[in-house]
């Protein structure tokens, strides 16, 4: 009993830190409109709108606890199917075209005559938060996943459903005691500003989630003039009234500031980073001796995009790897067939990105669930070692 409720405990901090993590990012605009909607509402509405967005939150997430329970299902699995992707990326453009026209969701007449129905949006947006989190991967959140990939249907359920419960916290907090928000709610002009950097989010997480089935230079010109729209907007919007005339300068520093920014990404896509190959059993078995780095990654795992761009072109990292004769491999996710999937499963991962460490007798001497830092993985790789 203590273990479930101290790993309850655990699960519930790491639903608090995904709210970091950027692949929420697309739920909160919902969220946020979800909060200024209640600012002026009693407490008792408050309440309710509190407990509906907590109500959401928590009913995905048993629901997913449920099927991994019964199912194996991975964290995130549902992001390997491209019809999901695909309708997530339209339902986010289709919203990012509602905030920026003013255009509202009508749903069928019998939704809003029932019980509770004015709180129906904070309910969708709770599970739509939860949904959102699957491809990212926090603190705390791999030990929790190993966790209920031991224990009972009954335990892993509690843990998700404490997953669910810290992903709501804050926004329920503010919910009950708006506070600030009040003030954005009655400032029209700055809510309006507000609605509109919103919609420039909605459309970049829209944008995320379908550029994988674009063309390399269709994927390049939606980010580009995502960064010029965007970059336009705030240029009019601080370069109003007596500034008007400054706004030809700041539309050339953008459009310098947005291709040099881009080339300087485009270049780091290209090189420069760890050298892997695609894991096979057979290439472990020729690794005899030598530590062996693999990486299970996914085209819709931002935190794996994250790790690419950082901690996996760490200068020091390569050196080390290059020095100690490390055999870098690595398993695409994407979309999981049963050879790939049995790879994950045997080396104990239950999210992405996973990081496990074989030392040159091929065991698992690490394993790391989350974003890392290239000082640590460097000591772990060292320690493999010996």
């Amino acid at each position: 009993m203590e273990t479930i409720v101290a790993q309850s405990a655990l699960a519930f901090g790491a639903g608090v830190m995904l709210n970091l993590m950027p692949c929420v990012l697309p739920v909160m605009p919902f969220k946020i409109q979800a909060l200024l909607r209640e600012t002026t509402g009693t407490r008792r509405s408050r309440a309710l709108a509190a407990a509906a967005l907590l109500a959401g939150s928590l009913a995905f997430f048993i629901v997913l606890g449920a099927l991994t329970a019964g199912f194996g299902l991975m964290w995130g699995q549902q992001f390997q199917h491209p019809w999901f992707r695909l309708l997530l990326s339209f339902f986010l453009f289709a919203a990012a075209v509602a905030t920026f026209t003013g255009w509202s969701w009508c749903l069928p007449q019998f939704v809003y005559r029932a019980p509770m129905s004015r709180h129906l949006g904070a309910f969708l947006t709770g599970a739509l938060a939860g949904v959102l989190s699957t491809p990212c991967s926090g603190p705390f959140l791999g030990s929790v996943l190993a966790f209920t990939a031991t224990r009972s249907p009954f335990d892993a359920i509690v843990t998700f459903g404490a997953i669910g419960s810290g992903l709501a916290f804050p926004y329920v907090m503010l919910m009950l005691w708006p506070g600030l928000l009040t003030r954005l709610s009655f400032n029209s002009r700055l809510a309006v500003h507000f609605k509109n950097l919103l919609g420039f989010v909605l459309l970049g997480g829209g944008l995320f989630f379908v550029q994988g089935f674009l063309p390399a230079a269709l994927r390049q010109a939606g980010w580009i003039g995502l960064m010029l729209g965007g970059g336009a907007w705030l240029v009019f919007l601080f370069t109003g009234g007596a500034r008007a005339r400054l706004r030809p300068v700041g539309m050339m520093a953008l459009a310098l500031a947005t291709l040099t920014g881009y080339q300087n990404i485009s270049l780091r896509d290209h090189g420069g980073g760890i050298p892997w190959q695609v894991y096979s059993d057979a290439l472990v078995e020729q690794a005899a001796g030598q530590p062996v780095l693999v990486e299970f990654t996914a085209d819709w795992c931002i935190n794996c995009k994250a790790l690419a761009r950082t901690t996996f072109r760490d200068r020091n990292l390569i050196e080390v790897i290059d020095t100690l004769g490390v055999i870098p491999l690595q398993v695409d996710l994407t979309r999981v067939d049963q050879r790939r999937r049995e790879v994950f499963d045997r080396f104990g991962g239950r999210a992405i990105p996973y990081i496990v460490v074989l030392n040159g007798q091929g065991q698992p001497v690490h394993r790391h669930t989350g974003m890392v830092g290239a000082d640590t993985l460097v000591e772990m790789l060292k320690s493999a070692a010996g």
